[in-house]
């Protein structure tokens, strides 16, 4: 156990020890609407799930789930403390909070694989383990008419299928992607990528150059940019990062729409695809890894 695991049980140890909370009040149904609503400015894009009691007495278990994981925390009777850490059994030497943590872990995967095959279909879901291996477990669901209009088009405007692209321009693996995605369209013109930036707060020149990508009007002119933006980036040239950026109101506002889609289905991270039927896979992936999982949705 590390030193912040062993911090958090003797937290919660001393926490328990103390008669006056047990005294103050008695755990009782709460809805996990009132609870989200006490847990409001620490939950961040966090939401309630449920709440119960917990293993120990005069605390709530409450299960928040962001970004598509489901955590179990603890709150005091009074709900007016939030604790996050392991409560352990010492007797048994056992993590009750793991243990937890690994049933709502599990359940979370039976739900996922529900949602896949009902919205697949049995036939393409076999067919997409197939193509992907252990990667299947990281699959999740969009709403396909959720998906922000806000995009750079590369390919067949025509193109029988369409798959998204959340991208960041600043972005060392989105610049290695963007190889591979070309490579796709060399071979096929059945399918176009729409990139929805997405620039990360960490990367410096990303949220300016993505406002400028989004101010252009000419879909030419959209498309160089980026593509400068990542040579710039392959060959670490900061000083190019530097001056390709501008900002844009227009391009802001944008931004922050992709970034309220991204949120609510707990996408984080770049790049990340959105394919046929809303299946969404995180992470850099190969041209043909790309078309093995096309080809297995159609």
């Amino acid at each position: 156990m590390n030193i912040k695991s062993i911090f958090s049980v003797f937290l919660l140890i001393l926490f328990v020890s103390l008669p006056s909370f047990s005294d103050e009040c008695k755990i009782k149904d709460v809805s996990p609407e009132k609870m989200e609503s006490k847990l409001r400015s620490v939950l961040g894009n966090g939401k309630v799930i449920s709440v119960s009691r917990a293993p120990v007495e005069d605390l709530y278990e409450v299960v928040i789930e962001i970004r598509n994981k489901r955590i179990p925390v603890y709150v005091d009777c009074s709900m007016r403390y939030l604790i996050s850490g392991e409560i352990i059994d010492l007797k048994e030497r056992r993590s009750l909070t793991r243990e937890r943590a690994m049933e709502l872990a599990k359940a979370m995967e039976e739900k996922k694989a529900k949602e896949l095959e009902k919205r697949l279909g049995k036939k393409k879901v076999e067919k997409l383990k197939n193509v992907l291996g252990e990667r299947i477990a990281g699959v999740n669901l969009v709403d396909i008419s959720k998906i922000p209009k806000t995009t750079v088009t590369f390919g067949n405007s025509r193109a029988k299928y369409t798959i998204y692209v959340i991208d960041d321009p600043e972005c060392p693996f989105c610049a290695k992607f963007h190889d591979e995605m070309l490579k796709v369209l060399d071979k096929r013109n059945d399918v176009k990528f729409e990139i929805i930036l997405f620039p990360l707060p960490f990367h410096k020149h990303a949220q300016t150059i993505a406002q400028r990508i989004l101010c252009e009007k000419s879909l030419k002119k959209k498309r160089e940019i980026l593509e400068e933006s990542f040579n710039a980036v392959k060959s670490k040239d900061q000083s190019k990062l530097s001056r390709l950026g501008k900002k844009c109101e227009k391009g802001k506002k944008i931004i922050e729409k992709h970034f309220e889609f991204a949120q609510a289905y707990g996408i984080g991270g770049t790049p990340t695809l959105i394919f046929p039927e809303g299946v969404v896979i995180s992470g850099y992936m190969k041209a043909d890894k790309i078309s093995q999982v096309l080809d297995a949705l159609k």
